[in-house]
């Protein structure tokens, strides 16, 4: 989320609700000389200095006046925030204090806010009109003329007086249509037939390699992740009991996962997945079904055991930026700066969710059973065994309450052991996280300034008004969520299919056409190949929204098949490969990285679906990575040194830092001593008979390639350093052949693929 869009749907809530009263424009308050209604008010400060430092929370008067740390300065004046509010009071000013653009004052900021300007440029902005199929122009290269993204590409580049690159060697787009297609590295083997297809004829080799890729249960695993950022996907809430030292449990989130997995697979029609995730009961789907765990789109979301504005707010943002690329959550207090939402339509939306109750995450028997998730005879009975041993605790329990706590001991083992065996436990049954229609539907209305105690106009549930300028009020006689689905997943809605398709074309190409994926607005950034976002958008839908179609488009286009390597002379006219004459090199996701990893030293296990597992400690699973355990409230610390994005919201896209911590994990981590040790256990290893095969062999299974002569010098080198230390204790066991695998695995040729 961006700093003004943090302010926006986070800050100045907080802002409005405990401070704008004594400290705004509005409300022509400026006690202590202090306005918290502008960026200049803050930084300026009062009469006791400046009120917030950007990037020095600690040192920020604001930050201390909340925390109550001095006794003599103690805001606001009636009761101390909650420590949530002053985490995102410090958590703003960390990341720098960001806020609105304008000071209220400033004539040149005076039209922001003002719906009427803002729907007027809306009118002329490319996110807001419907696609528009262009004919692409006619490529000069024969080759670049066989695919419309090429044409279009071509085009581009042939205006900037570039020429594309050419296509890349034959190791290398068998790595890289592995990597993107299902996040792991290709066997030698793999290599080696490709590489004799290739020569036979270039174009089925590809097409045939893309159709095995896209028909491996590997595709869905991994495509999967890109929609599970989005969602803000994990097995827990965001809160953690400090009695009891655990998180709130999710155990059945699993399965939403799982069915995102199954519909990439099975190439289900992406507005059909939609529709299932917002009303999968109201099509017909039950107890048993697996596509009712669609509802954990709802489910699975951070705020479970919090306040219901909290959730509201969060299913707002995930279904406008995340599905449509609007940041509608802005209009949560106001009408938005920046963007053509009145706050009305915020309250429209808000009224939608508000008639849906969450179903409790332990609240077992109201969750519909999922079918499909098999057990042993052993695993079931040991089950059985632990339940009746939590259950008879929870009976003996009573009703006593807790020491220090005003919840039940019963209900503290239900927060604990039995969440963790439903969680956990291989013999439990599988349930659906869903939401429900309440029985009768609240009416909505607009709150003032985002109080919820200060009710303005009503706000019928309606779709938004730059999408639909006739705001038609949703009807009585069916979901109101299905019909919200039903207007997003609509073909004529000009923002959905140019939003995934962007993603997808992300994921794919290392690069989105639309640099700001989750925000198409007015402030989002203009696409660098608009008739091209457009042609792929139209087409999309046309081939029935199948994802499956679009990937095979994109991974078999020349655009997509050329070389990474640099060249100065398109450099020096698009330095950051805007216009695509190359395609861009990328490091491997942490879950790319995990799991080459295992496979490289074959201890990948390609069960699919199931319970998660921890992914480093203990005795971690040897699942795919997307099977892992992800704790929300705390997040693990080597999925967030690699740039595993926040689950607490939506996720546009995952940055790309390069930080120590990185290479501190690859150089000193258990997990990767690990596979260093298993590769060197191997029976192709150990039947090697001399020091030049064990190299040969360490080269091909983690580089997929044979040594050139220097590096047999340079592992031979190692190889005697290492014979001088024998009588030192190692974690190699003496061996140094696990170190020259680490070696190896920590290089960048394993990191990154081109």
């Amino acid at each position: 989320m961006g700093g003004v869009e943090f302010f926006e749907s986070k800050v100045r809530p907080l802002l409005v609700r405990h401070c704008y009263e004594c400290h705004s424009e509005e409300h022509q308050e400026q006690q202590g000389g202090l306005l918290l209604d502008r960026a200049s008010g803050w930084l300026g400060g009062g009469d006791t200095g400046k009120a917030v430092i950007p990037g020095e929370a600690d040192a920020s008067l604001l930050v201390r006046a909340v925390r109550y740390d001095d006794s003599d300065l103690q805001m606001p004046p009636d009761g101390k925030l909650s420590d949530e509010e002053i985490k995102v009071l410090e958590q703003w000013i960390s990341g720098g204090a960001i806020g609105p653009a304008e000071d209220m004052g400033d004539t040149e900021f005076s039209q922001l806010g003002d719906q009427e300007v803002l729907f007027d440029r809306a009118k002329e902005h490319w996110a807001f009109r419907p696609p528009r199929d262009t004919v692409p122009p006619v490529a000069s290269n024969k080759k670049w003329n066989e695919s419309t993204i090429d044409r279009f590409v071509f085009a581009k580049l042939k205006d900037h007086g570039i020429t594309p690159s050419p296509i890349a060697d034959t190791r290398t787009l068998c790595r890289r249509l592995h990597f993107d297609l299902i996040g792991l590295p290709p066997s030698s083997a793999q290599i080696t037939e490709f590489q004799a297809a290739f020569e036979q004829n270039a174009d089925s080799a590809i097409a045939d390699t893309i159709t095995r890729l896209m028909q491996d249960p590997c595709y869905g695993q991994h495509m999967s992740r890109m929609w599970l950022d989005v969602v803000r996907y994990a097995d827990t809430d965001s809160t953690y009991r400090p009695d009891t030292k655990t998180p709130h449990y999710f155990p059945f989130a699993f399965t939403y996962r799982d069915y995102v997995v199954d519909s990439f697979n099975a190439d289900k029609p992406y507005d059909r997945f939609l529709v299932e995730q917002f009303a999968a009961d109201e099509l017909g789907y039950g107890d048993g079904d697996r596509e009712i765990a669609a509802l954990g789109f709802f489910g699975v979301g951070p705020y479970a055991n919090r306040s219901q504005a909290e959730s509201l707010d969060d299913w707002i943002d995930l279904t406008t930026r995340g599905l449509m690329g609007l940041t509608v959550a802005c209009a949560r207090c106001h009408d938005h700066k920046y963007e053509p939402v009145p706050t009305v339509d915020y309250y429209s939306l808000r009224g939608v969710f508000a008639s849906l109750d969450r179903i409790h995450p332990l609240d077992e028997e109201k969750q519909p059973a999922v079918d499909g998730y098999r057990a042993s005879e052993e695993e079931t009975a040991d089950y059985k065994k632990q339940l009746a041993k939590i259950m008879k605790q929870i009976d003996a329990a009573g009703g006593k309450k807790a020491k220090g706590n005003n919840r039940s001991i019963a209900e503290k083992i239900r927060e604990t052991d039995l969440a963790q065996l439903w969680a956990f436990h291989p013999g439990a049954p599988a349930h659906a996280m869903v939401v429900r229609d309440k029985q009768s539907r609240p009416r909505s209305f607009v709150f003032v300034r985002g109080d919820g105690a200060s009710r303005g106009e009503p706000a019928p549930s309606r779709f938004l008004k730059i999408l639909d300028s006739e705001q038609e009020v949703f009807g009585e006689e069916a979901s109101l969520r299905m019909q919200l689905a039903q207007r997003i997943a609509d073909p004529d809605n000009p923002l959905t299919a140019r939003v995934i398709v962007n993603r997808v074309w992300g994921s794919l190409m290392g690069a989105y056409l639309v640099a700001t994926p989750s925000d198409f607005g007015l402030q989002g950034t203009a696409p660098t190949h608009p008739e091209l976002l457009d042609h792929l958008a139209i087409d999309f839908v046309e081939h029935g929204w199948s994802i499956k179609y679009l990937v095979r488009q994109i991974v078999s286009s020349q655009t997509y098949l050329q070389r990474s390597r640099h060249r100065d002379d398109a450099a020096a006219e698009d330095r950051e490969n805007h216009l695509l004459w190359r395609a861009n090199r990328k490091r491997l996701s942490i879950e790319e990285l995990r799991d080459s990893l295992l496979q490289v030293a074959q201890q990948l296990d390609s069960t699919v679906g199931g319970r998660p597992g921890p992914l480093w400690e203990g005795d971690y699973t040897r699942r795919r990575s997307i099977y892992g355990f992800i704790n929300r409230f705390n997040l693990d610390p080597t999925l967030g040194a690699f740039d595993f994005p926040s689950p607490m919201q939506s996720q546009s896209r995952r940055g790309e830092s390069v930080v120590a911590p990185q290479a501190l994990f690859t150089m000193n981590a258990g997990f990767v001593v690990d596979q260093a040790k298993a590769v060197t256990q191997t029976k192709r290893f150990l039947d090697c008979a001399t020091d030049a095969e064990r190299i040969s062999c360490l080269f091909d299974v983690v580089l997929q390639r044979q040594p050139a002569e220097n590096e047999i010098t340079k592992v031979e080198r190692l190889l005697e350093f290492q014979a001088r230390f024998t009588d030192k204790p190692s974690r190699f066991d003496e061996s140094p052949w696990p170190m020259v695998v680490q070696a190896l695995m920590m290089s960048n040729e394993f990191q990154y693929f081109d």
